[in-house]
């Protein structure tokens, strides 16, 4: 028999043993390929006119790539540790070093062309569910199915890399093991675990800084990654010592140590918490990408609308000042354009004042009544104010980090004026940032102002359905030429398509690898529960002949993977709770609920998956005892 045909006979004699590595190869071959179907659609390109798509899919494909590179690596690894002892076999049975790393090369590259014609095969099938699942969310006329030819060649070309690469790596996996490490593969006897106080009290800190500065707001260079090192360095240590070292202390306590089965679970999670803490870091921080992105994405997309309608309360925004010899013409051109497609509208006009200040937007003044009239249209409190009072209004929404404060005895200077500020209005009423700063007068303030820069008067446009008024707004930007020193014309229809063309991307490429990253999660955790099953089922045998029931056995089993399966999947909610405050800062939208959602739906996947896991992990396990 020629080397090859033996490498061939290997794999097929050991199927059982290949087949979660080809699995996970296959998975990630068909998540590639899937997302290049998407890619290189004919209709993706007709159906968005600038290059966005292709910059954003492409990044998203990379991504992928690179995760699918990492994921088999892990897979190889524990592949090939369950196989330790069987190369160990074949050393004393005469098989050399190099013939060894020659034989698992030949094996990789195997069951790498296996899994990439199943990856593709597959793939070809599911194409078509993926790409309407694919319109649904770009929210595009159906993308009709297509033969893929170059998606083919690329994920081809990408995994032959990908697996000549890891055949090239997977040798140093047992190349410096001597034989006998080899033969006893996974049976070494383990040595007890430890845990320091020390490290464990500094893993609770870690974490507890990342959130304090998250919840403080704290701002300074390069604040995102620290904090995602400080929650990093803090998740690794939980696991690997404060666990480790909760469990010990667990085993002192007489009352609930000998108690029933927890003697057994107990002292067995201990082990387990130790061999495992670095498998569980990778998936808390799996999950917590998973979490973030997907939740990000979904409500970012969400509160697309209403962070439109806060940032342009009024739709069409048209400011003249006195120079501007175009006005009637342009206001003209708005109110035929908005009656030619059908759209209802309301109009108003409110005189402003400018004043002279250092910076590019100057500072704006309305008079109460202005401010009233406006007020009525958006549905809003008026205001009252008495001679030489003002009230600032903020120029921009909402937001956590642009919310207006009033200092004790706060004074305005406006030209040669001093007016005692009493109070502030956090809700824009104009298109964000078209003043510097914006103030409400007392009218007989307002009418007796001088040293004023500029005199102008605004005009706005409030559109209800103005989310159809997009062909409007480009007939009308298309002829009214910009006059910064004469007029500002400014509508948020103008911005609303690209934006939510962009939100649906990031969410599509989002919920993409977020499920890649949830799967590929839950792939890390099943591998590892099979490496360990051999070595699992001899234990249990033997807690069977000593008079244990098998409802006792599947307890300390059930309650071993309960802890080991949902404290990643719990603490990744919670980092990405936090990981989520920092992007409500810059929302000015609520996106508690659309992340509760998702949250909620992942724990629900992760619930399902573990009563999948368990019932096969105990029907593998209970087999032969």
């Amino acid at each position: 028999m020629k080397f090859r045909q033996f490498a061939i006979k290997n794999v097929q004699r050991n199927y059982k043993a290949y087949l979660a590595y080809f699995l996970s190869s296959t998975f990630s071959i068909l998540v590639f390929f899937l997302f290049a179907v998407n890619l290189f659609h004919p209709m993706i390109g007709e159906s968005f006119t600038s290059g966005t798509v292709h910059l954003v899919l492409s990044a998203g494909e990379v991504a992928i790539s690179i995760f699918s590179l990492l994921f088999i690596l892990y897979s190889v690894g524990t592949f090939l540790k369950m196989r330790l002892a069987e190369f160990g076999l074949l050393t004393i049975l005469g098989v050399t070093r190099k013939q060894l790393n020659r034989l698992i090369s030949l094996e990789n590259i195997i069951i790498g062309l296996a899994a990439m014609v199943t990856g593709i095969a597959t793939g070809l099938f599911l194409s078509k569910y993926f790409l309407m699942f694919a319109s649904v969310i770009l929210e595009v006329p159906e993308l009709e199915f297509y033969m893929p030819v170059k998606a083919i060649l690329v994920t081809i070309t990408c995994f032959l890399i990908i697996f000549v690469l890891i055949s090239k790596l997977a040798p140093f996996a047992v190349r410096s093991k001597e034989i006998i490490e080899l033969l006893k593969g996974n049976r070494k006897p383990k040595e007890p675990p430890k845990a320091s106080i020390r490290l464990s009290i500094a893993g609770l800190i870690l974490i507890a800084a990342g959130y304090i500065i998250v919840v403080l707001q704290m701002a300074f260079p390069f604040h995102l990654g620290v904090i995602g090192t400080l929650v990093s360095a803090g998740t690794y240590l939980f696991y690997s010592q404060l666990s480790v070292f909760t469990l010990m202390r667990l085993t002192s306590l007489p009352t609930l140590f000998f108690r029933k089965t927890n003697l057994l679970w107990i002292s067995d999670l201990v082990y387990r918490m130790k061999d495992n803490a670095r498998l569980l870091f990778v998936v808390t921080i799996t999950c917590t990408v998973s979490f973030t992105t997907m939740a990000a994405s979904f409500a970012v997309y969400q509160t697309v609308d209403e962070e439109y309608a806060n940032s342009y309360p009024i739709p069409f925004n048209y400011s003249s000042y006195s120079s501007d010899v175009q006005r009637e013409n342009n206001l003209s051109l708005i109110s035929s354009k908005l009656d030619e497609e059908g759209l209802s509208y309301r109009t108003i006009s409110v005189p402003f004042l400018e004043f002279d200040s250092d910076s590019r937007q100057k500072t704006a003044a309305i008079s109460t009544q202005g401010y009233n009239r406006l007020a009525e249209l958006l549905n809003r409190e008026p205001l009252q104010l008495k001679s030489g009072e003002a009230i600032e209004v903020s120029i921009w929404t909402n937001k956590a980090n642009s919310r207006l404060t009033i200092q004790e005895n706060g004074k305005v200077h406006l030209g040669s004026n001093i007016l005692r500020l009493i109070g502030v209005v956090q809700d824009n009423i104009f298109p964000e940032g078209l003043f510097g700063n914006l103030y409400v007068l007392n009218d007989s303030d307002f009418e007796k102002q001088d040293s004023v820069l500029n005199k102008g008067v605004y005009y706005g446009y409030s559109v209800p359905d103005w989310t159809e008024a997009s062909t409007a707004a480009e007939k009308i930007r298309a002829q009214i030429k910009t006059d910064g020193n004469a007029f500002k014309y400014r509508s948020s229809p103008d911005w609303y398509q690209t934006d939510q063309l962009t939100y649906k991307l990031i969410l599509f490429v989002g919920s993409f690898i977020s499920i890649v990253f949830f799967i590929a999660a839950g792939s890390f955790i099943y591998f590892r529960f099979y490496t360990d099953v051999q070595e699992e089922k001899v234990k249990y045998r033997n807690l069977r002949k000593i008079g244990m029931t098998i409802r006792e056995v599947k307890k300390i089993i059930t309650v071993q993977l309960a802890i080991l399966f949902f404290i990643p999947i719990l603490l990744a909610a919670l980092h990405s709770v936090f990981a989520l405050q920092t992007l409500q800062r810059l929302i000015s939208v609520s996106i508690s609920s659309y992340a509760s959602i998702i949250l909620i739906f992942f724990l629900v996947a992760w619930s399902i998956y573990f009563l999948l896991l368990r019932s096969r992990y105990l029907r593998s396990l209970l087999e032969e005892t």
